[in-house]
């Protein structure tokens, strides 16, 4: 039975040997087997892994570069979207100041103001007052749509009606 088990050691360690094609050997307990052929004598060995090791130092320097760029890129990429973010926020709140101051102004009489599209910018974000008569006959409904008060649903439609303003009129 003893030999049985040192003969199947002996078939896995050539098998074993005929796997690794690097020459490392990996014997078991009480064999002796010959060098692999494709041995190296210690002194080219040494020459050779001389030349691997600067290889893979060299593999090594040029990894670390390309590590140092993906950990730097996302840091960049975060700095200047949140540099964006600020300026953007920056414009908003002058953008909603400028609005706002021209809410507060006193009221336009739009029926003084003549009818042209030039006048229409400085009628943006301003107030105006006017007197005129509905022209129901052009309003535009649009939905539908719905809105929920105190949790109670409610389907309709939003209707714009567009006033005819009475050209002249003092008041």
């Amino acid at each position: 039975m003893a030999s049985n088990v040192r003969a199947n050691m002996g078939i896995l360690s050539k098998a074993l040997t005929r796997l690794r094609p690097t020459g490392a050997l990996y014997s078991l307990p009480n064999q002796s087997l010959p060098p692999p052929k494709h041995w190296v004598p210690s002194s080219s060995f040494s020459a050779a892994a001389a030349v691997a090791s600067s290889q893979s130092l060299h593999d090594k320097e040029k990894g670390s570069k390309w590590s140092r760029w993906f950990l730097f890129l996302p840091g960049a990429i975060t700095f200047g979207l949140g540099t964006w973010q600020i300026f953007r926020r920056q414009d908003k709140i002058e953008m909603l100041d400028h609005r706002q101051k021209r809410l507060q102004m006193e009221p336009l009489k739009l029926n003084d103001m003549p009818s042209s599209s030039e006048i229409l910018d400085t009628l943006e974000f301003r107030r105006v007052v006017c007197k005129g008569v509905f022209y129901y006959e052009r309003s535009i409904y649009i939905g539908p749509r719905s809105r929920s008060i105190s949790g109670v649903t409610e389907n309709g439609y939003y209707v714009i009606t567009p006033l005819m303003p009475i050209p002249g009129d003092a008041d």
